[in-house]
């Protein structure tokens, strides 16, 4: 994933009606980098990593602010949110024991959107898959020995 430069963050944040703050800007800068779905907490603790003096409180209304613009997705997994700056359809396989959320392309799998489904307009589909990824099978396997 090619990482996005802060010009290019502010014109994503423009071209969604955001109204630019520098707080706003280095979630904004977090998020839009990751390719690992964050929750909140995570998307804070990087921040508080970083040296940024911001609060849970803030991080979670921007992410919030940014879901309502349609910037990125809210996942749900068993144990909390997560958030996805890819809003084009695709496919996520979410983890039953660690939570982690992986993007599956469509295109690999040749899933195609259908016109209209029992004369309905289809403009959008989620998939999900539900497992354990290969990290957890091979922990599973080995306390299994």
């Amino acid at each position: 994933m090619k990482t996005l430069d802060r010009g290019s963050i502010l014109e994503i944040l423009k071209d969604h009606n955001i109204k630019i703050t520098p707080n706003r800007l280095v979630v904004a800068e977090v998020i839009l980098n990751s390719i690992s779905h964050p929750s909140i907490d995570e998307i804070h603790t990087k921040l508080i990593r970083d040296g940024r003096n911001i609060s849970f409180t803030s991080v979670y209304n921007i992410i919030k602010t940014f879901e309502s613009a349609g910037l990125l997705k809210e996942i749900q997994t068993h144990d909390r949110c997560r958030y996805d700056p890819n809003i084009k359809p695709h496919i996520h396989f979410i983890c039953k024991t660690c939570s982690r959320v992986y993007d599956i392309d469509s295109l690999s799998y040749n899933i195609k959107l259908p016109e209209n489904i029992m004369g309905m307009k289809v403009e959008s589909y989620e998939l999900t898959y539900y497992g354990y990824c290969s990290e957890c099978l091979l922990d599973k396997l080995d306390k299994d020995e």
